[in-house]
Parts: C-alpha cells; sequence; structure tokens
C-alpha cells in the first residue's frame, strides 16, 4: 500500500512579519489546548514593534516548552483582527493552499501522536525546545484536497454537536 504521508516542510514556509508599523498593541500567546489566548506576560516598557504580526491562515508555534509540557503550543490564527506574538515564536503558513488545507493540517496537530512524535525531538535544554528543521522533518498525512475537506467537515459537525450539548448541561440545574 502506497504511505501518503509526506514531511511538513514542504508544505510550510517561515514567516517573519515584524509589527514595524505598529499596526497593534495585543499580545497572544499559545496555550496548552493549543488555542490562542490574551498574553499574560507583563509589556509595559516593551518595544512591541519586534513582535511579530500574526493575521488570519497563519499558524504559530511556541518551540520552547514541548519537554516540560510533552506538547507542542501551536494554533491556527482564524480572528480577522491581526495580533502580535512573541518573537521567539515559530509563524509559519502553507505554501500551496491547494495541496494541504490549514484546519486539516490544526486538526493533525491535536492529535495526541503529534505531540508525542515532538517530545521525542526535543532538544537538551532544561525546557525541552524543538527546532524548525525538526518540525519539518515531521510526517504528516496528505489526502486529496476533497478527502481533507470532508473529514474537516465532518469534525466541525462533531465539535459543533460537542459544543451544544455543553451548553445543554451548563443550562440544566444541578
Amino acid at each position: 500500500m502506497k504511505s501518503n504521508y509526506d514531511i511538513l516542510g514542504n508544505y510550510i514556509r517561515l514567516v517573519d512579519v515584524r509589527n514595524k508599523e505598529e499596526t497593534t498593541d495585543r499580545v497572544v500567546g499559545i496555550n496548552i489546548n493549543k488555542c490562542f489566548m490574551p498574553s499574560v506576560a507583563n509589556i509595559i516598557g516593551t518595544d512591541l514593534s519586534n513582535y511579530k504580526l500574526i493575521t488570519r491562515g497563519k499558524f504559530a508555534c511556541n518551540p520552547m516548552h514541548v519537554g516540560r509540557d510533552e506538547k507542542l503550543p501551536i494554533a491556527l490564527y482564524a480572528d480577522d483582527k491581526p495580533s502580535l506574538v512573541s518573537p521567539a515564536y515559530f509563524m509559519f503558513e502553507i505554501k500551496e493552499k491547494r495541496f494541504l488545507n490549514e484546519e486539516y493540517l490544526m486538526m493533525w496537530f491535536r492529535r495526541p501522536e503529534f505531540d508525542r512524535v515532538c517530545w521525542l525531538k526535543t532538544d537538551g535544554s532544561v525546557r525541552g525546545g524543538i527546532s524548525w528543521d525538526d518540525i519539518c522533518r515531521l510526517e504528516v498525512p496528505v489526502l486529496p484536497m476533497e478527502k481533507q475537506l470532508e473529514i474537516v467537515g465532518n469534525y466541525q459537525v462533531i465539535t459543533d454537536r460537542i459544543a451544544l450539548k455543553q451548553r445543554i448541561n451548563d443550562n440544566c440545574p444541578s
């Protein structure tokens, strides 16, 4: 059987757009659940022009805490308003969206197996970081676009139903 796995580096590229125009002062980080959240860092007096400007459809990841948390904090930015991420983060995008869907890729990043492989690739530092080259060497399944979109659609239906059930449960008296 022919494998449909390929190395991630064939489909992504680094993006490094700095906040030189001071487009925004909204700083976000990535939590352990792979979601963007408002930063908890004290940025008073910080030069935000060095921070990376993230826009819709871009990914960001914090490569420094993989060994500590046994997860790669990584997320797909879906907001229409740009935000800032730490200059230490890797920010990247998909090169050719006709070959790889960003939501499909984010689904792959959420898998425990993905985090396990990232953890195994960490360096020997105290926090256990992962390099950009190691991320690019990770393998992902690259299916035909129609199949990727079908999987994303099915996943979205399931997550929407889970959210609805949670809202219903939250309204039930205890």
